[in-house]
């Protein structure tokens, strides 16, 4: 009987059940408030489109639909230490008039590292000159 009994898997490291794959929890499954949440902006930008369709005529969606457009098209040039900020397309959404977590919590693509554009640039189109 003895030798019939199974052996134990001995643990070379400790078993991370959230991170880990062996996890019970299933995640890919969202919750119905935070489905809405998601969809909240997208819901507000498209009934305050058909309201100006309604109020205006249908120029006014079609123009500032365009002017999204233009807006979310200006980047700065790709320095890699620099990442657009896409300020006209914050403004014309009215993104920048709340302060949100991101504004007071670091975002680390706003950090204040200071970065020599000249080298940096130097990287990215001759990466043969690398010291």
């Amino acid at each position: 009987m003895a030798s019939e009994r199974k052996s134990v898997e001995v643990l070379r490291q400790p078993l991370d059940v959230l991170r880990g794959k062996n996890s019970s929890v299933d995640n890919s499954v969202a919750h119905p408030v935070e489905l809405i949440q998601e969809q909240h902006n997208t819901n507000l930008a498209e009934g305050k489109m058909r309201m100006l369709a309604k109020i205006h005529g249908v120029h006014v969606p079609m123009r500032m639909k365009m002017d999204q457009t233009i807006l979310a098209q200006q980047q700065r040039f790709p320095v890699p230490g620099l990442k657009s900020s896409f300020v006209g397309l914050e403004t014309m959404l009215g993104m920048d008039e709340q302060i949100e977590f991101e504004d007071y919590l670091n975002n680390p693509e706003f950090s204040e590292k200071q970065v020599d554009i000249h080298t940096e640039m130097e990287k990215s189109l001759k990466p043969s000159i690398r010291k």
